[in-house]
């Protein structure tokens, strides 16, 4: 028989767009599930929208939050309010691929994994992208399956230990919350999501079952990453910004300036899981990471607000704390010479993301 699985949709003004992320659920083979749809506090159609889904599916729930929580809220409502034996997650303007509940039960019950995920292909606008195929993360995937356990002719790799410095040492990410899928019980252990984190609220979330739990990575791709224009990330390509310019964009600013703010609230939490791991064997090797991309976080702010001397000080001071680089060095005495004129030398150590 199969087991109940809990889905929780975040969502926020959504209206247009979150019809898309249900159908997704809706067309599963896997059937036996309930998704709660938890609204925090949306000023458009969204409640009209997902009346319609109730009435057309008794399986579909409502629940608005009281009080605007941010993602990280809005799932923990959604987690407290389920009933099912396992937890999954979806957001609003993505979708799951049709096997991919199915997939995941099969593998919880193949390998007895306490938690399954699996990889994603990316969309902007109508162009769709799969990042998994490239060389490096290629390697990286064997890499993983030479260290770790695995399945299915290294389709599945599972893992115990070491997932954690892994994950540290990789420049790519294989772990994301949509294709999480894991048993409801492991809440009164893990605990709920740190609201308090606007952004990696649900990177640092998953770092508490790396190491703790039996964990499997499927390597086929399960959902559709949906890269939205109002998305916290993708408000716009930072790409094509002239870094000498972006403070005469001040709404475009603003939003670099908060995101690099909470960045590095999420990489100071992460320092200190580093520090007080038991399970990491190089440890003074990952804190030296973690310290020069908190250091480029400041330096970017720095170097950004060079028209104003006396913040860019204070952001190139906060960089020069973290880890000092010839970068922030030579930014540092520039502004102090009351020089503001940038180089494409110093740009080469800017963090716009």
């Amino acid at each position: 028989m199969e087991q109940l699985v809990s889905i929780v949709m975040p969502t926020y003004n959504r209206a247009k767009i979150i019809s898309g992320a249900i159908e997704s659920i809706v067309r599963q083979p896997y059937s036996n599930w309930e998704l709660i749809v938890v609204d925090d506090r949306s000023i458009d159609d969204t409640e009209a929208v997902i009346g319609e889904w109730m009435h057309r599916d008794a399986r579909i729930r409502y629940v608005r939050n009281e009080r605007s929580k941010g993602p990280g809220g809005a799932r923990n409502t959604g987690m407290l309010a389920a009933r099912g034996e396992y937890l999954a997650f979806l957001d609003s303007d993505d979708e799951w691929f049709p096997g991919h509940l199915g997939d995941s039960m099969n593998v919880h019950a193949l390998t007895g994994a306490d938690v399954t995920f699996a990889l994603w292909v990316e969309r902007h606008g109508e162009v769709e992208s799969y990042n998994f195929d490239n060389e490096v993360e290629r390697q990286l995937l064997n890499k993983m399956r030479t260290s770790f356990d695995t399945r299915n002719d290294g389709e599945i790799i599972i893992c115990e230990e070491g997932l954690f410095e892994a994950f540290l040492s990789h420049t790519r990410n294989f772990f994301q919350l949509n294709t999480m899928v894991f048993r409801r019980e492991l809440l009164d252990e893990v605990g709920l999501i740190n609201e308090e984190f606007h952004l990696g609220e649900d990177t640092t979330y998953l770092l508490r079952f790396f190491d703790h739990y039996r964990i499997a990575l499927q390597t086929k791709p399960h959902s559709v990453y949906q890269e939205s224009p109002d998305s916290l990330y993708f408000f716009c390509d930072r790409w094509l910004l002239d870094p000498d310019t972006i403070h005469l964009h001040e709404e475009i600013y603003a939003k670099i300036e908060g995101l690099s703010f909470k960045s590095i609230k999420v990489r100071e939490h992460i320092r200190e899981l580093i520090v007080q791991s038991d399970s990491i064997s190089h440890k003074s090797k990952q804190l030296l990471y973690m310290d020069i991309g908190i250091a480029s976080k400041y330096y970017t702010l720095g170097y950004l607000n060079r028209h104003d001397r006396k913040k860019a000080l204070q952001y190139c001071r906060q960089s020069i704390r973290s880890k000092v680089t010839i970068f922030n060095l030579l930014l540092y005495v520039k502004l102090l010479f009351s020089s503001r004129k940038g180089s494409a030398f110093l740009q080469k150590a800017l963090n716009l993301w």
